[in-house]
């Protein structure tokens, strides 16, 4: 199968702080693929290298002239900024019209796909502001597709969702594999982990690649999470409020 995603050597440096490295790697295109690790771990600072957001200290990260979109995760919104649901999706396709181009019918359909397949479409006039974190994150979620990239990334689209917004997004993130996109997703749910095809386990360096199975030891878990992981009868419990489930 064809690389989506070549690492080579890559280190990322924040002054004196280390985020990330050394990583060599490449990534399947059209694989499911979920980067986790403790707090602290790399797994942002990796997905914005991918996607191209920030420059690694050293190393190339290779991408082959493919587009990426990354969804980070929700924040607030400022309310002095008079932007609807609508607005937010349409920005994705903004790269492709350039500063002058107006958007054209492919354009629209593209924003209003995506907002119905978000199940959103009713919002498309409120302010992106006055929606729920779970409504919000659905948004931007419904951004990344419009952007139509072959290469989708999603900085813990789940995390402290409502189970609906959890469960929707869950949905459209299994049918864009489905349908032949790289997706690389950051998550520190453990079942999350489990649903894609490939999971990288990271601790600032590699610690280990490849299906869950052969990721989720024992061993690589005590090397990335260290004394956090305890056994108790045959699950490894992990000692940690930021991330979720025991691994069995």
């Amino acid at each position: 199968m064809p690389a989506a995603v070549v690492l080579t050597d890559i280190h990322v440096d924040y002054g004196s702080i280390h985020a990330v490295g050394p990583l060599s790697l490449e990534l399947p295109a059209g694989s499911s693929v979920a980067i986790i690790g403790p707090n602290g771990s790399g797994k942002s600072t990796l997905l914005k290298v991918i996607a191209g957001v920030i420059d690694p200290t050293s190393g190339t990260c290779e991408t082959f002239g493919v587009a990426r979109s990354i969804v980070l995760q929700s924040t607030d919104v400022d309310q002095s900024l008079p932007l609807t649901v609508r607005d937010v999706v349409s920005m994705a396709r903004y790269p492709r019209l350039g500063l002058f181009r107006r958007p054209g019918a492919a354009d629209r359909t593209a924003v209003e796909t995506a907002m119905e397949r978000l199940e959103i479409a009713d919002l498309a006039g409120r302010q992106i502001h006055q929606l729920s974190g779970g409504q919000r994150q659905r948004a931007f979620v419904a951004q990344g597709l419009a952007q139509d990239a072959p290469i989708l990334l999603l900085d813990e689209p789940l995390t402290g969702l409502d189970v609906r917004s959890r469960s929707i997004i869950t949905d459209v993130i299994d049918a864009e594999h489905a349908n032949g996109r790289t997706v690389i997703t950051t998550t520190h749910n453990f079942d999350d982990a489990g649903r894609c095809e490939l999971v990288l386990l990271l601790a600032t360096r590699f610690v280990a690649f490849g299906t869950p199975d052969e990721v989720f030891t024992e061993d690589h878990l005590r090397t990335a999470f260290g004394g956090r992981f305890v056994r108790v009868g045959d699950a490894m419990v992990l000692d940690d409020p930021h991330h979720d489930h025991p691994h069995h």
